[in-house]
């Protein structure tokens, strides 16, 4: 995955990455991405940032931070943002098929609560 500031920087999406933000955050992946969207903009830039250093390891967290402040809006960083928790749980995969990956999660998860509440 790719973000655009001053110029593109890869951001890792790989299982390394998610043990790097539960040591960041000491909490469980999922813990911190059912927070995200109580969390303020600054730990949203710590927990991508934790995808940044593993592909750019000489950016720092404050560099990370001023790049971020510099070059890009709420709206584009909160898309980045999404994208990137998508690809930490699908690596390799594109939007679309992440999609569809989501999609058939929810119709499953909707069928088997049909049927708890049926049965």
């Amino acid at each position: 995955m790719y973000i655009k500031l001053d110029r593109d920087y890869e951001v890792k999406t790989t299982l390394g990455t998610i043990r790097e933000i539960e040591r960041l955050f000491d909490k469980s992946f999922f813990e911190v991405i059912s927070d995200v969207g109580s969390m303020k903009v600054e730990e949203q830039i710590k927990l991508l940032y934790a995808g940044i250093r593993k592909a750019n390891p000489s950016i720092t967290e404050q560099a990370f931070s001023d790049l971020c402040d510099d070059h890009v809006g709420l709206g584009d960083f909160l898309e980045y943002l999404e994208k990137y928790i998508y690809a930490l749980q699908y690596p390799g995969l594109s939007e679309t098929e992440v999609q569809e990956k989501v999609e058939k999660k929810l119709q499953r998860v909707q069928t088997h609560k049909v049927k708890t509440k049926a049965g």
